[in-house]
């Protein structure tokens, strides 16, 4: 009795509330045996969370990056896979996500299912934060049944683009700050120290090299214009960034990035790495061919690529092999469209697919590290002789005045 008195005394818990951990740690058969719930409580969303000031949340100021929306569809997946409503399931994350524009559009899509729409439909407004890879493998997921399977694929499929971006960050971070950093010395020294240099030997009226004729004319110039120059310098930037969002834009990079030297290497061996991935992982996943192969393209950043793609999804439909356009693109290195050859004619494709990302994950990691090493001393000469060559055309005439009159 007195246990029964003090199970009755506690404070009432509302049903179907349970915090984010405790439903994670739940399994299926649980879930299964819970008494059968009307429409109503199926809809019915959890008690609400504690009020956060405006204060407390985190300012984002651009979208969720791929990590981020990884660990989004893995525990959406993992809340599915126990038994929880999908509704229910999005208001979860929605109060525990700490991105704000993430947990917004989770808000909204959440909105949307508890007004009848298709989860598909709810995230798709929020194209930005889900991306078409996400709204694709969503609606392909829940109208196959295979929504769990789905989500952890595609976690596993952002994870392995968030790795690859990041290597390739870290790799271009150094060249970037030593570029930056030397013009910024360069332009200090033409602005400041040139004009000094330059009004000394103005007033001696000694014969200069040509090399100092050159430096001091270039001080003149941009001791004027160094503010246009900046501001033509980041305009550019902008205005390049702008149009590569165009279609236009975005084709001509996807054309510079797959035809340049030395850039189109490292390129192809990521769009490779990318994109068997993805397939492979869609494919294992449960979803259609056809299907796992249009998400592929549409969610390649070089249009070249997607095109490519869209011309395999045509060939698949008039009953070809998909290997057949893959070479005629002359996108894929020769070994890989072999290699899914016989992924195709074994059956096999997916697991062959999957061994093709690993091994160009690994010269990805290999070609990144190479180039590391080299940009490096390459940096330091090219620099060192810009200086080499400023302080020699500025200190030689000093040093012969100086011999002149001793």
């Amino acid at each position: 009795m007195a246990n029964r008195k003090q199970t009755d005394s506690s404070p009432e818990r509302p049903e179907g509330d349970f915090t984010l951990h405790e439903a994670l740690s739940r399994k299926g058969p649980a879930a299964a045996e819970e008494p059968p719930r009307t429409s109503g409580e199926a809809l019915s969303s959890p008690a609400p969370a504690p009020a956060e000031s405006a204060m407390a949340r985190p300012i984002s100021l651009w979208g969720p990056n791929n990590m981020e929306r990884a660990i989004f569809c893995r525990q959406f997946a993992t809340l599915t896979q126990v038994g929880i409503p999908v509704l229910r399931a999005l208001r979860m994350l929605a109060q525990r996500t700490s991105h704000g524009k993430l947990r917004a559009a989770i808000e909204e899509a959440a909105l949307g299912v508890e007004q009848g729409e298709p989860i598909h439909q709810a995230m798709a407004r929020r194209e930005r934060v889900f991306t078409p890879l996400v709204v694709g493998i969503v609606r392909v997921g829940g109208m196959g049944g295979i929504l769990e399977s789905s989500l952890q694929r595609l976690a596993d499929i952002m994870e392995s683009k968030a790795r690859i971006r990041r290597q390739v960050r870290s790799a271009a971070m150094y060249p970037l700050v030593a570029l930056t950093v030397a013009f910024a010395v360069v332009m200090l020294i033409m602005v400041k120290a040139i004009p000094v240099f330059a009004e000394v030997y103005n007033q001696s009226e000694a014969e200069l090299p040509d090399a100092t004729k050159l430096i001091m004319a270039m001080s003149e110039f941009l001791v004027v214009a160094w503010p246009l120059l900046v501001v033509g310098l980041i305009g550019g930037i902008i205005g390049l960034g702008a149009w590569g969002r165009t279609a236009s834009g975005r084709r001509a990079f996807s054309w510079i990035a797959l035809r340049t030297p030395i850039l189109s290497g490292i390129t192809r061996k990521i769009t490779v790495a990318r994109s068997c991935r993805t397939l492979g992982g869609l494919a294992s996943a449960g979803i259609p061919l056809i299907e796992a192969i249009r998400l592929t393209g549409d969610t390649s950043e070089n249009t070249l690529v997607a095109d490519a793609w869209a011309q395999v999804a045509t060939a698949i439909e008039r009953g070809d092999r998909m290997s057949e356009p893959l070479a005629r693109a002359r996108i894929f290195p020769p070994l890989v469209v072999d290699m899914i050859a016989v992924g195709e004619e074994t059956g096999t494709l997916d697991s062959m697919l999957g061994k093709i990302a690993d091994t160009y994950d690994e010269e990805v990691d290999a070609t990144l590290s190479g180039l590391a090493s080299i940009v490096e001393p390459v940096l330091i000469v090219l620099l060192g002789g810009i200086v080499m060559f400023i302080a020699a055309a500025v200190l030689l005439p000093y040093f012969n005045m100086a011999k002149i009159v001793g």
